[in-house]
C-alpha cells in the first residue's frame, strides 16, 4: 500500500537555489506529496538474481508538442502516425504483450482523445491523471502528479518514443536493478546522454547544457526515455528528491535532472541496457516522424522511397554506391577549420560573385574574369541550358539534367552508338549544324558511360562548331580521375576558341558535394556574362567559401586522394569484368558502367535486390536514353574492401 499523501502550503519558493531556472511558470499550482518515506534497502544491480516482474507502466503524455504542428493543432502528441501506426497505440500494445496489468497515463493537451482508450485496453487497467498546466510545466510535474503510482517497481516511458517489442522484452529481463534503455549516440540525436562502465553502470548523465563544443559524443549513449524502476529505490531516493525539486518551484524541469542529482550522490544504481541493435526513435517534429517511418519500414518499402530521394543518403544508412564522390578528401584539417569556425560561418553572410571568381582561380590558375562560380554545377547547367542556350544538342545517354533543363522543344538528342558509345565528333558536329544547336555540350567522363573523349578530338569539335557559331560546352566534373588530367583538359586552349567554355562541378572530385560549388569557365567574355547575370548575389553560401580558402593549401593531397580513387576503381572494374557474362566498360571516372549477362535479371530488379538484400544501392541506367537501358548499372567506386563487397552481394543476386 502507498504511504499517505499530505497537503504542503500553497505558498512555495519560486526558484532553486541549486541552479539558475528557465521555465515559463513561476507559481507552483497547488499539489500533494510524499512525506513519509519506506527504508528498504536497495538491492544491489549488480547481482544475479532473477529480474523481478513488472506489471505497472507509467506513461507520460500531457505535452503540447509545438513541433509537431499542425497535427497537435487538433490531436495529442502521441497520436501522431509512424508507419499508419500511431504512437501511444504502438507502445500499449507492447506493453500488453510482455504482461503489463496496469497503465497509467498522464494526459493535457487534447487529453479526450487519450482518454478515449476506456478503463481497460488490450487487457490492462487504465488510470489518467490529468495535468492542467501542461502549457507551463514540464515532464518532472507531470511525474509529480502521477506520485503515488510511483511506489512499486514500473516502468516509465515517454509517450513520443516509438519502438520495437524487442526493447521492453530486453528490459525487463536484463536484471533486478533500476534500468535505462539507451543507445550509442548517433549524430541526429539530442538529450540526455549517458556514460557507462564496463559492467553498464550509468556513471553520469548529461543534460543538454553541459555538452559543449568541444563534448565527445564517441564515449555517450543517447537515453531512450524508457525505464524501468523499482519500488524501493522510487520510494527511498526518488520521490523525496522530486517533492524538494517541486516544494523548489522547479516545475518546468525534466526528471532526469533528478537521475543527474542522485547520480552525483552515488543514489541512482542505475545500469544502462544497451539496444544499439533494436529499434527506437524519439519523435519531436516531423523530420523526426519520416525517420521513424523509414526506420521501421520493411527493406522494400525503404528501398521504395529511397528511388524517390535525390541525395541526403547519409541519413539512411546503406552503402552508398549511387552517388559520385571522392572518400578521400577533403582532409581532416579543413573539417577542423569548419568546427572551429562554425559560428561565423553559420551568422554571416559569404562573399559575392567576384570573390569566389577570384578564389576559384586561384585554384585552378585562371584569371578570375573567365570565371562564373555556381551552387553546385547544376544551377550553372540550369542556367546555360535553360535560358541562354536556345537549342542544346548532346550525346546521350549523358547524364540527365542537360536534358531535364532545356527548354520544351530545344532539346537535340545525339545517340552514341551502342555496344561501344564512343562519341564520333565529326558526326556530332554535322548534327549540330543540321539541326541549328547553338550550344553543344559534351561531358567528358560521361555520365553514366565512364569513357573520357579524348582532348584532340574534342578540339577538332570545337574548330567545327565554331564556323557556324555554335558554342562547346566541355563538362569536366571527372576529368580528376583520368590518367593525366592536365593534359585531358580543354582549360588550357579556352584563349583559342571563343566557343569554348568548361563546366565542372567540384562535388565529384573534392567529395564535397553538401557544399554545392561548380564554375563555368571560358574566355568568351559575352557568354559568361549571360550565364553570370542569371545567379542571384549570394549564389555560395560562407562554408563553400572558406572551403574554397583552404583548398589551394592542399593541392598536394588532392591528386594523391584522386589516384586512390582511380586505383580503387580499376580494381571494382577488374572485379565486375570476372563476373561471368558481364560486359565492364573502360572506366576513366569514379564510377564503372557494366552491361549484365543476358541470363540475368533486368537492372532495376538486381538494383532492387542489392538493396534488400544488402543494404547496397546502386543506380540502374532505365532512365537513359540508350537501348536496352535496363540491361546496365552504373557503380561508384568507394573504398576497396567496400567495392569487394558489392562485388560479391552483385553475384549472389545475379545466381538467385
Amino acid at each position: 500500500m502507498p504511504p499517505p499523501l499530505v497537503d504542503f502550503p500553497a505558498s512555495v519558493p519560486q526558484v532553486s537555489a541549486r541552479r539558475p531556472l528557465r521555465r515559463v511558470s513561476d507559481r507552483v499550482p497547488r499539489a500533494r506529496f510524499i512525506s513519509r518515506r519506506q527504508k528498504v534497502p536497495l538491492q544491489d544491480p549488480t547481482s544475479d538474481s532473477p529480474p523481478r516482474p513488472v506489471e505497472k507502466a507509467v506513461i507520460l503524455a500531457a505535452g503540447f508538442g509545438d513541433r509537431l504542428r499542425p497535427f497537435t493543432d487538433d490531436h495529442p502528441k502521441c497520436l501522431v502516425p509512424v508507419g499508419g501506426v500511431r504512437i501511444l497505440n504502438n507502445t500499449l500494445r507492447h506493453l500488453a504483450a510482455i504482461g503489463i496489468k496496469e497503465v497509467v497515463i498522464v494526459v493535457g493537451h487534447h487529453r479526450a482523445e487519450i482518454e478515449k482508450f476506456g478503463a481497460t485496453h488490450l487487457g490492462m487497467n487504465m488510470t489518467y491523471v490529468v495535468s492542467e498546466d501542461f502549457t507551463t510545466t514540464n515532464n518532472i510535474y507531470s511525474l509529480w502528479l502521477a506520485r503515488a503510482h510511483l511506489t512499486e517497481d514500473m516502468l516509465l516511458l515517454e509517450a513520443d518514443v516509438f519502438f520495437e517489442r524487442a526493447v521492453l522484452d530486453r528490459l525487463v529481463t536484463y536484471g533486478s536493478g533500476n534500468l535505462a534503455v539507451v543507445s550509442q549516440h548517433q549524430s541526429w540525436m539530442s538529450g540526455m546522454v549517458v556514460s557507462i562502465d564496463t559492467n553498464d553502470r550509468i556513471q553520469g548523465l548529461f543534460d543538454a547544457a553541459h555538452q559543449g563544443r568541444d563534448f565527445d559524443y564517441a564515449k555517450v549513449f543517447k537515453t531512450a526515455n524508457l525505464y524501468l524502476f523499482r519500488g524501493e529505490f522510487l520510494r527511498r531516493y526518488f520521490l523525496p528528491q522530486l517533492e524538494a525539486y517541486i516544494v523548489s518551484g522547479d516545475v518546468n524541469e525534466y526528471y532526469e535532472s533528478i537521475l543527474q542529482a542522485l547520480g552525483h550522490r552515488g543514489k541512482n544504481n542505475l545500469r544502462a541496457v544497451v539496444c544499439d541493435d533494436l529499434k527506437w526513435y524519439e519523435i519531436d517534429d516531423e523530420s523526426d516522424r519520416l525517420a521513424a517511418e523509414y526506420l521501421f519500414a520493411s527493406q522494400e518499402e525503404r528501398y521504395e522511397h529511397i528511388c524517390h530521394q535525390h541525395g541526403g543518403y547519409w541519413r539512411f544508412g546503406f552503402v552508398d554506391h549511387a552517388y559520385l564522390y571522392n572518400p578521400y578528401y577533403p582532409p581532416a584539417p579543413v573539417f577542423t577549420h569548419f568546427e572551429q569556425h562554425l559560428r561565423e560561418l553559420v551568422l554571416e553572410y559569404p562573399s559575392g560573385q567576384d570573390v569566389m571568381a577570384r578564389l576559384i582561380g586561384t585554384l585552378i590558375d585562371q584569371p578570375p574574369s573567365r570565371l562564373v562560380v555556381g551552387n553546385g554545377a547544376s544551377e550553372l547547367i540550369k542556367i546555360i541550358a535553360g535560358h541562354v542556350a536556345g537549342s542544346l544538342i548532346c550525346p546521350v545517354p549523358t547524364f540527365n539534367e542537360y536534358e531535364n533543363a532545356a527548354r520544351a522543344g530545344e532539346f537535340v538528342a545525339f545517340q552514341l552508338p551502342a555496344p561501344s558509345f564512343e562519341l564520333d565528333v565529326d558526326a556530332l558536329a554535322e548534327k549540330a549544324k543540321s539541326s541549328g544547336a547553338r550550344v553543344a555540350v559534351v561531358v567528358t567522363p560521361n555520365n553514366p558511360t565512364s569513357m573520357a573523349v579524348p582532348r584532340a578530338d574534342l578540339l577538332r569539335l570545337a574548330e567545327q562548331l565554331q564556323k557556324f557559331d555554335c558554342m562547346l560546352v566541355v563538362d569536366e566534373s571527372f576529368i580528376d580521375f583520368v590518367a593525366d588530367p592536365e593534359q585531358a583538359s580543354l582549360a588550357g586552349h579556352l584563349g583559342e576558341f571563343q566557343n569554348l567554355a568548361i563546366i565542372k562541378s567540384l562535388s565529384k572530385a573534392f567529395g564535397i558535394g553538401g557544399l554545392r560549388l561548380g564554375y563555368l569557365l571560358t574566355a568568351n567574355e559575352a557568354f559568361g556574362e549571360s550565364v553570370r547575370k542569371e545567379l542571384h548575389i549570394w549564389n555560395v553560401n560562407s562554408f563553400a567559401e572558406s572551403f574554397l580558402r583552404l583548398a589551394p593549401r592542399y593541392r598536394r593531397q588532392f591528386k594523391e586522394s584522386c589516384a586512390r580513387v582511380a586505383n580503387d576503381r580499376d580494381k571494382l572494374h577488374d572485379g565486375l569484368a570476372a563476373i561471368e557474362g558481364m560486359t565492364v566498360f573502360r572506366a576513366e571516372a569514379n564510377f564503372v558502367m557494366c552491361r549484365l549477362p543476358d541470363s540475368a535479371p533486368s537492372a532495376p530488379e538486381v538494383t532492387k535486390r542489392l538493396f534488400v538484400r544488402h543494404n547496397s544501392y546502386v543506380k540502374h541506367c532505365a532512365g537513359k536514353s540508350m537501348p536496352d537501358a535496363d540491361r546496365y548499372l552504373r557503380i561508384a567506386s568507394r573504398t576497396t574492401p567496400e567495392n569487394i563487397e558489392l562485388v560479391t552481394a552483385l553475384q549472389q543476386c545475379l545466381e538467385t
